[in-house]
């Protein structure tokens, strides 16, 4: 290995020839090259090589380039990877460098095998007071963290700036939900906050967050991507501009000619402004920014959302012919404030909020205003199932729980006061149906002294500091407890299928 090294180094500034490329090692190994190498070294894997690492491979001067030899812009492109049994989540970083390149290479998280990082880094870092980095004719899927991509920002006397990101194929990034530990599965495609730069012409598919999220990037160009949904997992949002970085600035930000498909969901196409994201922002966003002749098509019940947004805005030549309508097909509305799920009941796929959004604007036609706050375009789910039944022993739930969550806006809770209640919310108010009945305050104060569970002897019961409160005393002769989206709501049924047990009942 020793006679290896000493051959990479003599290319710091020309690159690598054929001969010289690495076909073993680790992080040590490209680490060791960097810093040996400096300024311009050129560490080049060879083709169909597979670098399996325990953690970060890391740039460490101006100019350094990771690539594969040969340029190959095929599945020969050399892999990096976590190694097995590893718990490394962030691949490559490099910090506070200009001219950093990374090229014709692969990484693979492997979380579908190795699993979710909860804390983990981006899967690519790159940025702060850089200048002139170039990520082209790449690959980055099954991020074990957040994001598969990221470009970091500087501080505002050091800001990044005039980074290429070209050529790129992005994804599977993330799932959607959390696992069985509560934690967040979600991840970006591409998470991006530098100024001044371009992202074109990448390949984005099976992002669960966002797609390709600017955190400001003020003159940033968005162009000629395609952004495609999971077809297993839904997205959040393609195109994102919702973040409060630059103090707020999106100034000069242009997204355009981007092609974005929802397979599954993409719940918003391009979400614009500090409410379009969430309910309660301290400030609006602010242009003037950009976004022309987008082509949206598939599952997207908002293609493009507005809402927090002041200092300048165009909309124009956006095609969301191809979008599926009614969004009621494939989406559910359940969680959605009344004025966001008003636009959702109208199949308004292209929507605004007027008063959040100020100043000058020119918005296409067929944009539909809202009636009120429409906040959180990213409130709707896949089109949601008529039932949901647990067996024996399968259900045991804290406080402040769903318990079914149902097309046509039916939702049961385990509430945090101990009382079991289903809502129908299609008015966007949550209207109880029917209740359980049985409240505590000791829930409120103290959540793990209470519990709901769908018992193995066939008992549906509630409990406060192990005394049963709610009981359908059903015991030998429940088998599965049942939640509808009709009256009367809740069932129990023996193992013939008969009905033991409804509401009507309590």
């Amino acid at each position: 290995m020793a006679s290896k090294l000493q051959a990479l180094a003599l290319f710091p500034l020309l690159g690598f020839a054929a001969a010289a490329c690495l076909s073993s090692g680790d992080q040590t190994t490209i680490n060791n090259l960097f810093s040996s190498g400096g300024a311009g070294t050129v560490v080049q894997i060879c083709a169909g090589t597979t670098i399996s690492v325990t953690g970060t491979i890391s740039f460490t001067a101006d100019n350094q380039e990771l690539s594969t030899s040969g340029y190959p812009t095929d599945d020969t492109r050399a892999i990096i990877q976590p190694a097995s049994g590893s718990n490394v989540s962030m691949l490559l970083s490099g910090y506070g460098y200009d001219g950093l390149r990374v090229r014709n290479i692969q990484f693979d998280g492997l979380r579908p095998s190795l699993g979710l990082v909860g804390d983990g880094g981006a899967t690519i870092e790159l940025g702060q007071g850089s200048n002139g980095i170039e990520i082209s004719n790449i690959v980055s899927r099954n991020a074990r963290a957040w994001s598969c991509l990221h470009l970091i920002q500087g501080g505002t006397d050091t800001p990044c700036t005039n980074v290429t990101i070209s050529n790129n194929q992005i994804g599977p990034c993330g799932n959607e939900g959390y696992n069985s530990a509560g934690v967040s599965q979600w991840a970006d495609g591409i998470s991006f906050a530098c100024r001044d730069s371009l992202i074109e012409n990448n390949y984005v598919e099976g992002s669960t967050d966002g797609g390709i999220v600017l955190f400001g990037a003020p003159g940033t160009t968005v162009r000629g991507n395609t952004i495609v949904s999971s077809a297993t997992d839904s997205g959040f949002g393609a195109i994102n501009m919702v973040d409060y970085l630059y103090d707020g600035s999106y100034a000069n930000v242009v997204v355009t000619n981007n092609t974005i498909t929802g397979q599954k969901l993409f719940n918003a196409g391009i979400a614009i402004g500090a409410f379009a994201w969430s309910f309660n922002d301290d400030a609006f966003l602010q242009g003037p920014a950009t976004i022309t002749n987008n082509v949206f098509s598939g599952d997207i019940p908002f293609a493009i959302g507005v809402n927090g947004w002041t200092g300048g805005l165009t909309v124009t030549g956006n095609d969301v012919s191809g979008v599926n309508s009614p969004s009621s097909n494939y989406s559910d509305a359940n969680s959605c404030v009344t004025a966001t799920r008003d636009l959702w009941d109208q199949s308004a796929h292209l929507a605004y909020y007027p008063a959040g959004l100020t100043g000058t604007s020119n918005l296409q036609s067929g944009f539909v205003a809202a009636d009120g706050n429409s906040t959180n375009f990213i409130c709707t789910t896949p089109s949601l199932p008529s039932s949901v039944s647990y067996g024996l022993n399968e259900l045991a739930a804290a406080p402040n729980t769903v318990l079914a969550n149902l097309h046509n806006s039916i939702l049961t809770q385990y509430q945090g006061d101990n009382n079991i209640v289903t809502y129908n919310t299609s008015t966007g108010d949550y209207v109880a149906v029917w209740s359980s009945g049985h409240t505590s305050t000791v829930c409120e104060s103290d959540a793990s002294a209470c519990s709901c569970n769908f018992q193995g002897d066939g008992n549906w019961v509630t409990y406060v500091s192990g005394v049963a409160q709610f009981v359908t005393n059903t015991e030998n002769e429940g088998q599965l407890l049942t939640f509808l989206n009709k009256s009367p709501w809740i069932e129990i049924t023996n193992s013939a299928g008969q009905v033991v047990w409804d509401t009507t009942d309590a």
